[in-house]
């Protein structure tokens, strides 16, 4: 194995978390030439190393990373993204939920910055694959001519739902040796290269939001006249409350709802009227639907049966997969109807497409509903 992979230069994604590091050594100790990169995507300023210690994109990460390329002897290089990222992942998160609509920016960043920006580097380098720490497993099937997506053997850990953008020629190039593996194990083996970041802990929430959260990072960056307040009312046109800006609340939330009438304890968010700006709210049975609409459609394994495609789909990443059946339009958006409702389908997230543990691909979901 390590004289067929000699000659093999590797382009690894080091985001200087146990995953990453972990993946690197592997790959070095298989033959791979490998090669570090560490994409700067966000700078959290001079005070990241202690609020920001368990998100990526600190200099504590891009220290560990180099230290970690020091330690096992590669190349390591650092990749400033920051415009971009602002671009594609930031201003985007802000637009989408000006638009009432709950955005990944996860799955954004994974579409338009990290791979993108990976495969580029690595032609620069000549390298012949890249490999990220996702728990995933990336197949190829040499009969089929495919590249297939499978999940992680571990199911706390799985991180295909976040990658169902990847295409066919990325993935053909595209190596995730976490997959079969379960985190404990890749602890174990961080200790036993004794690579200094075994214990280190896992990113949490979104990489560039602080300790003022999602709602006043927004806020921060839009004027009043862009996020005005307004009424809280029922789908039947009962005004029951008043709220601080659509911004602030998503489909199935209930936390946070400032009620003026009597017997609203249990009713959560189930819609909005934008033109008017007001929030709809309505006990959790509303929250309960069957069919949703989705666009930005991207299928990993091909699909030529357009109509009734049966499969499962997760409408979030913490989402139990469900049965459904797909159909497609000739425009590309797509109509998803489950065997059986499922609770607050909000309009841009990420809906992932499964057969069995294979990825078949996914989009965003536009609006519950048949058109």
């Amino acid at each position: 194995m390590q004289t067929e992979n000699r000659q093999q230069k590797v382009l690894v994604a080091m985001s200087g978390g146990v995953d990453s590091s972990v993946t690197a050594a592997l790959l070095k100790n298989q033959g791979y030439q490998v090669i570090g990169v560490h994409m700067q995507l966000w700078n959290h300023g001079d005070d990241n190393a202690e609020r920001f210690g368990s998100r990526c994109c600190s200099i504590v990460d891009s220290n560990d990373a180099r230290r970690v390329c020091d330690k096992i002897d590669v190349p390591y290089y650092v990749i400033d993204a920051q415009d971009v990222f602002k671009d594609k992942v930031v201003d985007y998160f802000v637009h989408e939920y000006l638009q009432q609509r709950t955005p990944n920016p996860c799955v954004e960043c994974n579409n338009s910055i990290k791979f993108s920006y990976l495969f580029q580097k690595a032609d620069e380098l000549d390298c012949e694959f890249v490999a990220t720490g996702h728990y995933s497993q990336v197949v190829q099937d040499q009969a089929a001519s495919v590249s297939r997506l499978y999940k992680s053997i571990d199911p706390a850990k799985d991180q295909s739902y976040f990658l169902f953008g990847l295409t066919q020629k990325a993935l053909k190039k595209t190596l995730m040796p976490l997959g079969g593996l379960s985190k404990t194990m890749v602890r174990k083996l961080a200790d036993s290269f004794d690579l200094g970041v075994s214990q280190k802990p896992d990113s949490q929430e979104i990489c560039f939001i602080g300790q003022e959260g999602y709602k006043g990072f927004i806020e921060k960056r839009v004027a009043t006249t862009f996020r005005p307040k307004g009424i809280i009312q029922t789908v039947e046109g009962t005004i029951v409350g008043e709220h601080d800006g659509l911004h602030r609340y998503t489909i199935g939330q209930r936390k946070g709802l400032k009620f003026t009438v009597k017997d609203t304890e249990n009713f959560f968010v189930t819609g909005y009227d934008a033109a008017n700006q007001v929030l709809i709210v309505g006990p959790e049975e509303q929250l309960f639907q069957k069919t949703l609409i989705a666009s930005r459609v991207n299928w990993i394994r091909p699909v030529e049966e357009l109509h009734g495609i049966r499969c499962k789909a997760k409408i979030r990443s913490r989402h139990d997969e469900a049965a459904c059946r797909v159909f497609q339009f000739e425009n590309g958006t797509l109509r998803v109807e489950f065997d059986e409702p499922q609770r607050a389908i909000t309009p841009g997230q990420a809906i992932v497409f499964y057969e069995n543990d294979e990825v078949l691909g996914g989009a965003f979901i536009d609006r519950i509903g048949t058109a």
